[in-house]
């Protein structure tokens, strides 16, 4: 620790003060003290520790227990506490700014801490017991979780490697930097992988790809920035998926063989060993062709479909060129016709994949971009579901009728708040398109409801409770008068005094006041609306959702009784309540209430229905219906273009749903 000493000129203060204090016999006198700032906390570092030395001194030569010593003790305490608390913030700090690791500060840290606060302690004692304990405490848990991680690296198996070396990295970094335990520690690490790297090595000579791969994985994940690592697994893993890629080929599974391209062209070190790959690309790009060109004259467009893909997908990412497609205009005439089927039978979304797929392999003409708005024009009509709502059932014996006002209102808050995912059929227009497709024996899906809603009305009322009571009050009623109380002292003076004072008023008026009670009326409304109501499936008559609401409202006022008594007067107040229809079903009132209450439980079963169509695209797939999926798949892409949300993978699983679909 830097001790400061006094300079030459305090030394000689310090030594004629002295001089005077044993002149003195240690008593109070001339050396009450040294001045000590009023606030230490604004003093110099070097000021309060000058100063705490000069105290110090005097203090080491005053007579124990007297008054100066007393003095001097406490100014030394006051002084030290600063110092000491400045230290202890300083600790404080520096631990701080130190990278806990595993929520724990390294051992060197904590122990070089622990080893300089000699200071501290000579400056405040209940101030460096209270750092140190702190102190002791981080370095308790530190030392108890490398020992707990000491008995996991013991118990961790040699093959193990990459565990073993997290372990190591990790009591490396717990024990701190320039450490004899750390050292030891880093060399266990290091020696580890020079070995894994060494394998690795050996595993490349014997043409071990996948062990190589796997070891310098390890490698690489311990130090992300070694670049010759980085290209020595690149190295690797180019040998591997040439390797895998082959295999797959051989084995007919082409799929797999161009899913693996298409994730490695993905990763950092495509770029590293795409020139090795190129070179046995064109040949294949040709071969899947070949193969297009093959599944066409079969009459195979599916197979056609995904081996021109293949052909492309090689040309792309190897070669950076368009692919050559032998025989592929012949499959876009195919697909044409295909297209002019799937519309005519009003399959549209199988339709829209069609030409999806054709502009995918050719060239997107006026003809095809009208016929592609047509189609999605045909599926956007179809993809927002109809909604009406039957007026609600009242009860037979109610007196204010509300089930139609509550399910109109119920209906423009759905529309109201997601118009892009419903389309809502006017109930009277839903009667005349029904009556007409009874009258034909035919019926347009676009013009009825998906849904229907529907509800009854269990309880429409307002309860009214009326209590009479009373209040007492004391109020003004008039005036009176009455003997002046001065008049009667004036009176009672000596008659010499009664001439020299004024004679006052003989009377005085004086308020009358009386209790009077009034009746008062308190009335009380409170309305109650109950509801139970459900979403049913127009085509089957399922019920898809139900559900039950009640709310209430509550009005209340007092009535007062009109009375005159003397000058007092209190003028009738009448209970002003609102009309039970009001309550029920007045602007604000509870139609309103619960239609909305309603409404948003509505909205949340019926809101993004494009999240339920690509769930149904993925069920109608598993069950082989690649019709139903496309359609699916179609209402979902539709609906999240209009909204502005991510489309991810559908427009390409239209596609492939329109390929596999069987013929219309």
């Amino acid at each position: 620790m830097h001790i400061r000493y006094p300079n030459a000129s305090t030394l000689l203060v310090i030594a004629l003060l002295s001089i005077g204090l044993t002149g003195c016999g240690g008593g109070g006198g001339s050396a009450a003290g040294i001045p000590i700032p009023a606030d230490p906390t604004v003093a110099s570092q070097d000021d309060l520790e000058s100063l705490f030395d000069q105290i110090s001194l005097q203090l080491s030569s005053a007579k124990v227990g007297s008054d100066l010593a007393v003095a001097l003790q406490d100014k030394r305490s006051i002084v030290g506490g600063e110092l000491a608390k400045r230290a202890s913030a300083a600790i404080r700090t520096r631990l701080s700014e130190i990278e806990r690791i595993d929520d724990q500060l390294p051992l060197d840290a904590l122990e070089r801490e622990l080893g300089g606060l000699s200071a501290t302690k000579r400056w405040d004692v209940g101030v460096h017991a209270e750092i140190s304990a702190e102190l002791s405490d981080e370095l308790s848990t530190t030392r108890r979780v490398i020992k707990e991680r000491e008995n996991r690296l013991s118990s961790t198996s040699e093959r193990e490697i990459l565990e073993r070396i997290n372990l190591l990295s990790n009591l490396s970094a717990l024990s701190g930097t320039g450490s004899v335990r750390q050292a030891r520690y880093a060399q266990q690490r290091d020696e580890i992988l020079h070995n894994v790297s060494k394998e690795a090595e050996e595993a490349i000579l014997a043409e071990d790809y996948e062990k190589a791969q796997n070891l310098l994985g390890i490698v690489q994940e311990v130090n992300p920035q070694d670049e010759g690592t980085r290209r020595a697994k690149c190295e690797v893993d180019g040998k591997v998926i040439v390797k895998r890629f082959n295999d797959a080929l051989e084995t007919g599974r082409i799929s797999q063989t161009i899913e693996m391209l298409t994730e490695f062209s993905e990763t950092d070190c495509f770029s590293d060993i795409k020139d090795g790959l190129a070179t046995e690309a064109a040949p294949m790009a040709e071969a899947f062709g070949m193969l297009g060109q093959e599944s066409v004259a079969e009459g195979d467009l599916s197979g056609a479909y995904r081996r021109y893909q293949d052909a492309a997908i090689f040309s792309k990412l190897l070669l950076d060129r368009e692919a050559s497609l032998p025989g592929v205009q012949t499959f876009l005439d195919r697909l044409d016709e295909k297209y002019e089927t799937a519309a005519a039978a009003e399959e549209y979304a199988v339709a829209w994949g069609y030409l999806n797929a054709m502009t995918e392999f050719g060239p997107t003409t006026p003809q095809i971009r009208q016929k592609l708005r047509q189609m999605r024009d045909e599926i956007s009509r179809r993809a927002v579901r109809g909604l009406t709502a039957y007026p609600f059932e009242d009860p037979k014996a109610a007196a204010t009728k509300v089930g139609d006002a509550v399910s109109s209102k119920v209906v423009q808050h759905i529309f109201r708040t997601i118009p892009s995912d419903v389309r809502i059929v006017e109930r009277e227009q839903l009667e005349r398109i029904l009556e007409e497709c009874n009258r034909r024996g035919t019926c347009n899906a676009l013009d009825t409801a998906d849904f229907i809603v529907q509800g009854s009305i269990l309880d429409a009322k307002v309860e009214t409770t009326e209590k009479s009571s009373s209040e007492t009050r004391r109020v003004l009623t008039g005036h009176e008068a009455v003997t002046n109380p001065e008049h009667t002292r004036w009176a009672q003076l000596a008659e010499k005094e009664r001439k020299k004072t004024p004679e006052p008023s003989r009377t005085v008026m004086r308020d009358v006041t009386e209790d009077v009670t009034i009746q008062v009326t308190n009335v009380r409304k409170v309305g109650i609306i109950s509801v139970s109501y459900r979403i049913i499936e127009a085509s089957s008559g399922r019920v898809l959702f139900t559900d039950s609401i009640q709310t209430k409202q509550e009005f209340q006022d007092d009535g007062r009784q009109g009375i005159q008594l003397g000058d007092f007067r209190q003028e009738t107040d009448f209970v002003e309540l609102p009309p039970d229809i009001e309550i029920l079903s007045g602007s604000g009132g509870l139609a309103d209430n619960i239609s909305e209450a309603i409404g948003i439980k509505l909205v949340d079963f019926l809101k993004d229905p494009e999240d339920q169509y690509s769930l149904d695209a993925t069920r109608f797939v598993g069950e082989g219906d690649f019709i139903g999926a496309a359609r699916m798949a179609a209402y979902s892409i539709v609906l999240r273009e209009i909204k502005s949300k991510e489309i991810g993978t559908l427009r390409d699983d239209l596609k492939g749903y329109a390929m596999e679909s069987p013929p219309l």
